[in-house]
């Protein structure tokens, strides 16, 4: 996704895509907020852009208090550092990124537009 913008907050960079209509987002907050309006697959052929609002616009404030609400929510998905650290020192996840099918699979999820898809096309 090289450094798109957010398509919520429009402030960070956007590291992941909304799985119906493709709009980049960078967290669980951001992605939570954009699935309070909804969205639609884009058309086959015509490249993903932000899609546009038909719903009443949400106020600031009320963007703000889901977005503290939010904040609680993705908070009880973080890894502990500590977790964290044993993913690092851990030799069953080293050994499984050395696979050069699952680093290839990693990489189709990672960028593919459509990362089920392209983990269909991976498993033939």
């Amino acid at each position: 996704m090289g450094g798109e913008t957010c398509t919520v907050c429009c402030e960070a960079v956007s590291k992941y895509r909304c799985p119906t209509c493709r709009a980049g987002y960078c967290s669980v907050k951001c992605f939570k907020l954009h699935k309070l309006e909804p969205c639609a697959p884009p058309d086959r052929g015509t490249p993903t852009v932000a899609p546009t609002s038909t719903g009443p616009a949400l106020k600031q404030s009320e963007k703000a208090r889901i977005g503290a609400d939010y904040d609680e929510e993705e908070e009880k998905h973080r890894l502990a550092p500590s977790d964290l650290q044993k993913l690092d020192e851990s030799a069953r996840v080293k050994g499984l990124l050395m696979n050069p099918n699952m680093r290839a699979l990693l990489e189709a999820v990672r960028t593919d537009p459509n990362p089920i898809e392209a983990i269909r096309a991976l498993r033939q």
